[in-house]
This record gives structure tokens, C-alpha cells and sequence, in this order.
């Protein structure tokens, strides 16, 4: 039988692991004792399944981190009702935000760091795939953002790593999730849309269908960068977008004699409307900030989407330690203190298919 420690990374970072000890597990679906257990069987089971070892190695690992982490974060979110049952609410998107800053940490390339993200995130979709109120859609988003045969495999490794007295009701479940995305063609490859007009329709307006072809023509361009600061946007933009006009948070905080550390209300809305007036114009431009939450990029897409422009987003992305030591050769004027990096770093969001019509991602090693 495998253990937990025999994996480097889980001895490296054995507080997380250890506390998993101490955190009980639900007594009706999850009746094999603490987290810990629970994670160590999950482990076992995977690597013992058939759809692992036809796997490749890339997916291998992946799916092993997947088991390693995915349920790193119930100790964090652990609640017990008067009644005794034990929930761990939004302990998969906590876990997935660690594990990405640890695979960072610990010099992996963005797509592996990417993939374990999105599989820690959605590794509890296939088991509760009948109670989602839009199944086909969350289904193919899942095919863009992780992979729905890597879901089910490690879903299946999740279930028969627990016990539980609805077992087979939810194996039956998770065999119904996979038929689905075999129907849907998305089973091991992500939904093909038309175009990317029709992809971004379909995600952001509810009287579409994922195999409806719009014809649609666009009336210029916005260039919206994503990434911490230090990640190399600047660089990317003089490479790439020197023929274009430039809305930079940077410069205009310098025109306003705005520091970074202030408060930047002002600064955000005297870009907002030099943006107003390109769109109105037909302008393409780029828009130079950090953007780093899904809440900050829709809210701008938002406001320009009804000038017709064709939304583009462009990710940058290195790794923490490398940041910071872009950031400290800096120019003085320029510079940011690390702590800021680290905590907006901690708070980056990745940008995805659904947000825009095309995404730039990091190139892979």
C-alpha cells in the first residue's frame, strides 16, 4: 500500500498533511475516519485503476497532485451542524488556489500548475454532475478549463476511496457524467465552437446554444492584460503592441501623482473613460493592468462590450520568486513592494476561455 509520505512534496509540506489528522470526515458519506485517510485511500485507489495506467505520463502526475491536494483545505472550512454532519464548504477552490502557489513555489511550469488548478477546483463536479442547474454547459466549460475524462478518473478514484452507503447510486452517477460527455463529443477533448464570437455568446448570454453559428463581424480590438506586477506586461507590450494606443494605470498614476500604496478610485476612473472614448472612436488600444480577478475583468469587459470590440486578454505569468526579483531591478519609481506582489499573487485569478473571444496564455516550457 502507498503512503502519503512516500511522495516528496507531502513531506515537504507535512503541516498541511498533518492537520488533515485531526479533521473528522463526514459519518454518513465518508465513514472511513479523517481526511488523512481519507486522501491516503483516495491515492491508493487511483493508482490502482486500469484508466490510470493507460494514461500519459503528463496526466499521471497530474492526477496524482490532484489526489495529493484535493482535499487540503477541509481543515480550513470544516463545519459541524447541531445535528453532527460535517460539511467543508468552498474547500475545493481554497485548495486549489494553494496548490497552485506551492507548485509555483516549487518551480513547476504554468501548465502543470494550470491543470492541477483546474482539477482541484471542479474534482467534486462528476459526483454531483444531476444537481447543476445547466449540466451541458458547465460540462463543456469543464472541457476547456480541465479535461472530463481526467475528472472522471480521479472522481472514480475519490468514490471508491471513501465509504459510504450510497456508493453505487453515485458510481452509477459518475458513469451517467462520463456517457454525457461522450454524447457531447467532450469527453477527452474540449468543445468546438464555430468561432470565437460563438464561444464567448454562448458563456456570457442564456438564449444560446453551444452549436449555434452567429455570423458576426467585430469593430476593432481591446488588448487587456493580466498579471501581477513585475510579470512582464510592459515587456510583452512593447514587443507586440507598439503600433497601439496604451491605457497604462502606471502612467496615469504618475500624470495624477497617485502612489501605488493609495487609494486608486480616481486613477481606475480616468482610465475607464479615456477607454469610453476610444470605444467610441472605433479605436483599438490595450488596456495596461494588473486585472487579476474574474470580478475586476468582467466588470470592465461589461463596459465596452456595447461598442462591438473584439475582446482579447493576454496572460502574464513567472514564477513568484522570479517576480520578485524583476520587481527589486527595477526602477526606483516603478518599483513595488514585495509584500503587495506576494498578497495580489495570492489573490491572482486565471483568466479563462468564457471571459474573453481570444486568451494569450503563458507559453509552455
Amino acid at each position: 500500500m502507498n503512503q502519503l509520505t512516500d511522495y516528496q512534496i507531502v513531506n515537504k509540506y507535512s503541516e498541511l498533511f498533518e492537520r488533515m489528522k485531526d479533521t473528522p470526515q463526514d459519518p454518513v458519506h465518508h465513514q472511513e475516519g479523517n481526511v488523512y485517510v481519507h486522501t491516503e485511500m483516495v491515492l491508493n485507489a487511483l493508482l490502482a485503476l486500469p484508466e490510470f495506467e493507460q494514461c500519459s505520463d503528463f496526466e499521471k502526475e497530474v492526477l496524482i497532485y490532484t489526489a495529493l491536494f484535493h482535499d487540503v483545505c477541509k481543515p480550513d472550512t470544516i463545519e459541524i451542524s447541531a445535528e453532527g454532519r460535517i460539511s467543508n464548504p468552498r474547500h475545493a477552490a481554497k485548495g486549489a488556489n494553494l496548490v497552485r502557489q506551492i507548485l509555483d513555489k516549487e518551480k513547476f511550469d504554468f501548465e502543470m500548475i494550470s491543470k492541477v488548478f483546474y482539477m482541484v477546483y471542479y474534482h467534486g463536479y462528476p459526483l454531483r454532475f444531476f444537481d447543476k442547474e445547466q449540466p451541458l454547459k458547465s460540462a463543456i466549460k469543464l472541457s476547456l478549463l480541465a479535461n472530463n475524462h481526467l475528472l472522471y478518473i480521479f472522481a472514480k478514484a475519490d468514490l471508491l476511496g471513501r465509504i459510504c452507503e450510497d456508493s453505487e447510486k453515485l458510481m452509477y452517477d459518475l458513469d451517467c457524467f462520463k456517457e454525457f460527455c461522450l454524447e457531447n463529443g467532450i469527453y477527452n477533448a474540449p468543445k468546438q465552437f464555430h468561432s470565437d464570437f460563438d464561444r464567448f455568446y454562448y458563456f456570457n448570454q442564456d438564449d444560446s446554444f453551444p452549436d449555434t453559428q452567429i455570423f458576426h463581424q467585430f469593430d476593432f480590438e481591446i488588448f487587456m492584460m493580466v498579471g501581477i506586477p513585475a510579470s512582464g506586461k510592459d515587456t510583452y507590450i512593447k514587443k507586440n503592441f507598439a503600433h497601439l494606443p496604451i491605457i497604462s494605470l502606471d502612467q496615469l498614476r504618475q500624470e495624477m501623482k497617485v502612489k501605488p500604496t493609495d487609494n486608486q478610485g480616481a486613477v481606475i476612473q480616468a482610465a475607464k473613460e479615456k477607454s469610453k472614448e476610444f470605444c467610441r472612436r472605433k479605436q483599438s488600444f490595450v488596456w495596461n493592468a494588473t486585472n487579476i480577478t474574474k470580478n475586476m475583468r468582467s466588470t470592465l469587459v461589461g463596459l465596452w462590450l456595447p461598442y462591438n470590440p473584439k475582446i482579447n486578454m493576454v496572460f502574464t505569468y513567472k514564477n513568484i520568486d522570479k517576480t520578485l526579483k524583476d520587481n527589486e531591478e527595477r526602477e526606483q519609481e516603478n518599483k513595488i513592494p514585495n509584500s503587495k506582489i506576494v498578497d495580489l499573487f495570492a489573490k491572482l485569478e486565471f483568466p479563462d476561455l468564457t471571459e474573453c473571444h481570444v486568451l494569450k496564455k503563458p507559453p509552455q516550457n
